[in-house]
């Protein structure tokens, strides 16, 4: 049985990631500090409660399993925190990469697949965004994850560690079925928002000085389900290429505004009138975010089939749950 480690993996995306795996026939390792993740969400078959940036510990885990691959999930992501706390990004998204990947090396791991971000790119004129726009990140949270992504660049060959960053573009959705989804209190995206607070009859802030058509935020809108195969996808990819390091964006092609986001939650809720607070734009959000998914298709032959419906009506689903379920996931 091939063995992987997910950092992070008791987060959103790490925990759909590991039952993936898992299924698949893997013996999953996971850490994580559960700063942001919560050990309900745990599905791997071994579980450690550890901060990245204890090397002497994460070591020992690594000297115990013969890793495959290592998939890096764990770090800060909200944009404006990042910009007031620029200490705690640069120690939990920076330094704690530099920290695994010489341990990749040190004990070596073959395969590494990273988890990126669509915020690298920053405000951008041409659309959609290929892997190769020029990069410029706005808030200081991109700006760690393009360091990253140049860290793992720089210590991989041909002979040693292949390498994968997948730029996530905006993930959403839930497996409601196996009780996995978004588990951020207060929620910190769109969706979740939206969707809490209409279910608790709270007023919806949406936020309207964008240079859009409808002045609000065009984000392009993927999958939990789909982001998980990419992964995967790109461990397989990178057992059968030559090349040592890739950038590959994840997106869907399904671009919508926030505006259309929420008139397609009142819909589902079959709510006739939402309560809005109209607010502005948070510093470091560009206009627009919408990825060009032609690298992934023809190089990892994965393409994005869970539709923007059925990811909603999961999320409404989870968010419903976690609000009957409070005391399991409100600390």
């Amino acid at each position: 049985m091939k063995t992987v480690l997910i950092t992070g993996g008791c987060g959103f995306i790490g925990s759909h990631l590991t039952l993936y795996l898992k299924k698949r026939g893997y013996r999953v390792i996971v850490i994580d500090n559960l700063s942001i993740g919560r050990k309900l969400l745990f599905r791997g078959n071994k579980f450690y409660k550890l901060d990245i940036n204890n090397k002497k510990k994460l070591n020992s885990i690594f000297e115990k399993y013969n890793f495959e691959a290592v998939f890096h999930l764990a770090g800060l992501s909200k944009l404006t925190d990042s910009f007031k706390k620029k200490n705690s990004y640069k120690k939990n998204n920076i330094t704690s990469t530099k920290i695994l990947i010489d341990l990749v090396k040190r004990n070596n791991v073959k395969y590494f697949i990273f988890s990126s971000s669509a915020s690298v790119y920053g405000k951008q004129k041409k659309f959609p965004i290929k892997e190769n726009a020029k990069t410029s990140p706005i808030s200081y949270y991109g700006k760690t994850k393009l360091i990253c992504e140049n860290i793992i660049k720089k210590n991989c060959s041909n002979n040693s560690l292949k390498a994968i960053s997948l730029r996530y573009f905006n993930v959403i959705g839930s497996n409601f079925k196996n009780k996995l989804g978004e588990i951020h209190n207060p929620p910190i995206h769109l969706i979740p928002i939206f969707v809490k607070n209409i279910l608790k009859d709270k007023p919806v802030k949406l936020r309207l000085n964008f240079n859009t058509k409808d002045k609000s935020g065009v984000r392009d809108y993927i999958d939990v389900g789909d982001i998980v195969k990419a992964h995967y996808f790109s461990l397989q990819k990178l057992k059968k290429t030559k090349k040592p390091f890739y950038i590959i964006n994840l997106g869907s092609k399904t671009f919508y505004s926030a505006k259309q986001i929420l008139e397609l939650i009142r819909k589902f809720l079959e709510i006739k009138k939402v309560r809005i607070v109209y607010s502005v734009k948070k510093k470091g959000e560009p206009d627009k975010l919408l990825a060009s998914s032609q690298l992934a298709s023809s190089f990892l032959k994965w393409k994005p089939k869970i539709k923007i419906s059925e990811s909603l009506k999961n999320m409404i689903l989870w968010e419903k749950y976690k609000i009957k379920q409070k005391k399991l996931f409100y600390k």
